[in-house]
C-alpha cells in the first residue's frame, strides 16, 4: 500500500458510474479560464509584475532566480523563522513526524482534527524552490496521509486496537474510523517565507463539489484559477521567488494562479470551510479557532497515532 501512487489510492473501482454533468460543467469553466489566461498572458508566463506589493516572497532586485536541482535551495532567513526545526522557539509539541528533509506538523487553528501540514526541515521558501529530494519526501508524506484519511486506515486501526484489547481507544476513534476521507492539498506562496503544504481531509461524499467550489470562489474574488496540465511542474509556470497559489484535488488534478495581488490569505480555508464541503465556516480564519497548548498537544498525539501505521520516517534504510 505504501508504494502505491496517490492516483492509484484514490482511483474509482471498476464498472462504477457517476453523475457526469458536474464534471462537464467544471471542466468547461476551467477550460474557459485557461483560454482567457493564455490569450493575454502567454508572453508574460515566466515573468511577474514586481510592482505588485508582496511580502517576503520576491527577489528584491527583480532578477530571475536560477535553481540548481543538485543544491538544497536552503536560504538563511533574515529573521528567526518559526517553521525551521533548528529554531529553538519552534513549537515542537505540534510535530507529528520528521523525515530527512521534510516534517509533518499540526497547524495552528486546524480546520479539522486531522488537518496537517508538511514543511521543509531547512529554510526553503516554496515548492518551486524545493530540491528533488525534498519534493520526493513531501510526496511520500502526501501518499501516507492519503492512506491515513482513507478506509485502509480504519481496518488497520481497528485491528491494532483489537490486538491490544484497547476498547477504550477503539471507542474514542470509532467515529474517525467510520468516515472515509480524501486529501486536499494546497500551498499559498504569498506573504510567507517557509514552505508549507497544507493537507486537509474532506468527506469523500463532497469530493465532486471541490473543483466547482474553488472555481466559484475564485470567480467571486476576481481570481483566475486555471487547470494545470497533468505533466506541468510548478517551476514550469512560475519562477522561484514569485508568489503563487495552487490546490491539488484528491484525483491529482491541480488549479493554479499567479494572480496574487490582494489575494485573500484565507482563500483555501474559506472554500474548504464552506457549507458544501466541511460546513465549518466559523473556522475559515485560523485565528478564530486557535486551541490551548494542552488541546494542541492532545490532537498532535492523536495524529501521531493515526500516522504510525504508515510512518515511513522510522524505516531502516536497508528495507
Amino acid at each position: 500500500m505504501r508504494k502505491m501512487s496517490r492516483e492509484e489510492l484514490t482511483a474509482q473501482p471498476p464498472n462504477s458510474s457517476e453523475f457526469p454533468y458536474m464534471d462537464i460543467l467544471q471542466e468547461f469553466m476551467a477550460a474557459e479560464q485557461l483560454k482567457r489566461t493564455k490569450n493575454h498572458d502567454t508572453v508574460d508566463r515566466y515573468r511577474f509584475d514586481m510592482s505588485e506589493e508582496v511580502e517576503d516572497n520576491v527577489d528584491r532586485g527583480g532578477r530571475k532566480r536560477r535553481r540548481n536541482d543538485h543544491m538544497t535551495g536552503e536560504k538563511v532567513p533574515a529573521a528567526p523563522c518559526w517553521f525551521c526545526l533548528s529554531n529553538v522557539d519552534v513549537e515542537k509539541h505540534l510535530v507529528v513526524a520528521i523525515g530527512d528533509v521534510a516534517y509533518a506538523a499540526m497547524p495552528k487553528g486546524p480546520l479539522v482534527d486531522d488537518h496537517v501540514m508538511v514543511l521543509s526541515v531547512g529554510h526553503i521558501q516554496s515548492m518551486v524552490a524545493a530540491s528533488d529530494d525534498l519534493r520526493n519526501e513531501i510526496e511520500k508524506f502526501k501518499n501516507a496521509f492519503t492512506l491515513v484519511a482513507d478506509k485502509v486506515f480504519s481496518l488497520i486501526l481497528l485491528l491494532h486496537f483489537l490486538i491490544r484489547n484497547d476498547f477504550i481507544y477503539m471507542d474514542k476513534y470509532s467515529p474517525i474510523c467510520l468516515r472515509r476521507k480524501s486529501l486536499v492539498c494546497f500551498e499559498r506562496n504569498y506573504r510567507t517565507q517557509h514552505l508549507q503544504l497544507q493537507m486537509v481531509p474532506v468527506p469523500k461524499s463532497c469530493v465532486k463539489a471541490l473543483r466547482g467550489a474553488f472555481l466559484n470562489a475564485a470567480n467571486l474574488a476576481g481570481i483566475e484559477l486555471t487547470m494545470m496540465d497533468e505533466n506541468d511542474k510548478l517551476s514550469d509556470l512560475v519562477n522561484e521567488g514569485c508568489p503563487y497559489f495552487f490546490v491539488e484535488m484528491p484525483d491529482g488534478s491541480r488549479l493554479f494562479t499567479r494572480q496574487m495581488k490582494d489575494f485573500p490569505l484565507q482563500f483555501a480555508r474559506e472554500v474548504l470551510a464552506s457549507r458544501p464541503i466541511l460546513d465549518c465556516e466559523a473556522k475559515a480564519d485560523w485565528k478564530a479557532c486557535v486551541l490551548s497548548k494542552e488541546e494542541e498537544t492532545k490532537l498532535a498525539k492523536q495524529l501521531q497515532e493515526r500516522f504510525r501505521p504508515f510512518d515511513f520516517t522510522n524505516e531502516d534504510d536497508s528495507d
